[in-house]
């Protein structure tokens, strides 16, 4: 069949297209790929930690080459999270809980902005001897409250 003939017949081409895409949308809507969350990056919650200093922790993760921890938050109470991040002279606590080793030496605590509720801040602490690695679980510890099993990115 030549192509004049082809053109005269769009059905030989919709059904074919419309099979393939009826096929991918039925895969995308049924959950056949793989999801995207990795069961071993999944950051616990604390409601007991997240009432009392208005942040949820989000993230931890080794940067600048090793040296540096970023502790990633974000903001539930910009009233909690003020008075939180007020408190310079204690900040978190970051354990392994492969090793014995932490920090709390904070190289940046940001704590004279306006904060947002929903929005996302961050902690960057001294990683002094590798204290933290990459693969590795963490506890958050501050006033009191734990948060364990934190992986470390």
């Amino acid at each position: 069949m030549n192509l004049t003939a082809r053109l005269r017949r769009p059905w030989v081409v919709r059904v074919p297209v419309g099979v393939v895409t009826l096929a991918l949308a039925a895969i995308v809507a049924h959950g056949v790929w793989p999801s995207q969350v990795d069961p071993l990056r999944v950051v616990p919650q604390s409601g007991p930690m997240e009432a009392a200093l208005g942040v949820r922790f989000s993230r931890v993760a080794v940067v600048g080459d090793g040296g540096l921890v970023t502790l990633s938050y974000v903001v539930l109470d910009t009233e909690k999270a003020t008075r939180f991040l007020a408190d310079v002279k204690q900040p978190p606590v970051l354990a392994s809980e492969s090793r014995a080793k932490g920090t709390s030496r904070v190289s940046m605590m940001r704590a004279s902005h306006n904060l947002r509720a929903g929005s996302a801040y961050y902690l960057v602490y001294q990683n002094t001897a590798e204290a933290l690695r990459p693969g590795e679980r963490v506890t958050i510890s501050y006033a009191g409250l734990s948060l364990e099993h934190v992986p470390v990115l």
